[in-house]
């Protein structure tokens, strides 16, 4: 038989319209191909999406090409992944089952106190697909724990354990996340496919298996695909009792520039002077560009770097998206701050209370009166994506109108509008795992 191995597809991660039409294309190259190489069925090993209620019309044109791949009689078979598990509602992976779309494997069903997740036959070839969903902070390691082993042993045929969720042995030196032993996967399966980990691992027997993700458009997974790393799928060649034969499908979703520059020592002007030099003669054509600049200012704000100019300029030269990564850039009034918190929320709170004071008026003031309450609102309103029919002249005009609402410098008879910084729609909760940092300009915060 032969199969496709995806994970962690994260489809929604993206905001910026050039990247949302690389990460459409590359999702329909990857099924296009399986069609075209006679995949009899594709396993999708967690976090198809991005949260687990996305945007529909990112919905819309996932279902079409899982469709166009289904309606030839194949399956698509999938375990939850930490961003698709809802404790409190229905995941929209549930909603793809409920329509045909997918096939969720490995539903928990308890057999004298031991966990029996269910198994689905692939009618197609007969291989026995079953596997343990991922949960948010690796709460899943406790079904492991819990697994008919004996059980799952003595299934007859070719098995698949599809899972979500990192082993310790994928820990690079320095490195730490929650996850198992390769020792915890239960024994007698033909093939572990796994997911959660975006990158690359086969372990020395070539069975347990992470393709890594499919696309990467945000956070460190972008500049990873920058640097060279392969992103893209595995196609398994398998039968009973033989090792399966890999061969990994590299979908190269976008050439990519990347750039480090360190403003330790510089006034603003200088670095201004620096970042427009390089925007003038990179060749960033075509290309997804990646600029870090990090350390402490000799003199001036962080706020006099013309990072929109840098911008406005790399897309006239035709480059397709700009990540800009300042995280680390600071004066020397604001040092690096580390919080600790369960949420984003709550990290967000302590590292205003930590930063109030450092940011002062060009009169030596501080701009409000209650900072961390302002930066929360701002921080919300911010959050806000730029809705379905609005222009970007309407977007860049609401974001403006309900900052100067927020710090109170409306001009007289001016509308301020949505100047609650958008209610729920604008929460953070669930943009930080447990067990990952989060970084904003000037700080560190850590969840534990």
């Amino acid at each position: 038989m032969k199969f496709a191995h995806m994970a962690d597809l994260h489809l929604g991660a993206v905001s910026d319209p050039k990247m949302k039409e690389l990460e459409s294309s590359t999702l329909e190259r990857a099924f296009t191909i399986c069609e075209e190489r006679g995949a009899d069925f594709v396993i999708i090993a967690g976090d198809i999406f991005h949260i687990n209620i996305p945007d529909l019309a990112v919905v819309k044109e996932a279902v079409e090409v899982f469709k166009r791949f289904t309606d030839t009689g194949r399956k698509i078979y999938v375990v939850y992944g930490s961003h698709d598990f809802s404790p409190n509602s229905t995941s929209i992976i549930d909603i793809l089952e409920a329509a045909g779309v997918v096939v969720r494997v490995g539903k928990p069903a308890a057999h004298e106190g031991k966990l029996r997740p269910e198994v689905v036959t692939d009618r197609r070839t007969g291989a026995k697909i079953t596997g343990i969903s991922g949960r948010r902070s690796s709460l899943e390691k406790e079904a492991f724990d819990d697994l008919d082993r004996d059980y799952l042993k003595a299934l007859e045929g070719f098995k698949i354990f599809v899972f979500h969720t990192g082993l310790l042995e994928m820990r690079r030196e320095g490195e730490k996340f929650d996850g198992i032993s390769l020792g915890a996967l239960p024994e007698g399966f033909d093939y572990y496919a796994g997911g959660h980990i975006h990158r690359e691992f086969v372990d020395s027997s070539g069975r347990v298996v992470f393709p890594g993700p499919l696309f990467t458009g945000w956070g460190a997974d972008l500049e990873g695909t920058v640097l060279g790393e392969r992103r893209g799928f595995y196609l398994v060649e398998a039968s009973k009792g033989s090792k399966p034969r890999l061969e990994f499908i590299d979908l190269k979703p976008f050439e990519g520039v990347h750039k480090s520059i360190d403003a330790t020592g510089k006034t603003a002007d200088e670095l201004n002077d620096e970042l427009r030099l390089w925007a003038t003669e990179v060749d960033a054509a075509g290309k997804v560009v990646l600029l870090k600049v990090h350390g402490e200012l000799s003199s001036g704000r962080t706020s006099d770097v013309q990072f929109g100019l840098v911008r406005e300029m790399l897309a006239e030269s035709g480059a397709v998206y700009l990540h800009l990564n300042r995280n680390a850039l600071r004066t020397k009034e604001m040092g690096m701050v580390t919080v600790m918190g369960e949420s984003a929320g709550e990290i967000e709170g302590k590292v205003f209370k930590e930063m109030m004071g450092s940011v002062k008026g060009r009169d030596g003031e501080p701009v409000v009166k209650d900072e961390p309450a302002t930066a929360a609102k701002l921080l919300s309103a911010l959050r806000i994506p730029r809705q379905e029919g609005e222009s970007i002249e309407d977007y860049f005009a609401r974001v403006s109108r309900e900052a100067r609402s927020i710090l109170g410098i409306l001009q007289k008879g001016e509308d301020a509008g949505r100047a609650d910084g958008g209610g729920d729609r604008a929460s953070g909760a669930g943009m930080v795992r447990k067990g990952t940092g989060a970084r904003m300009p000037g700080w560190r915060g850590m969840s534990r």
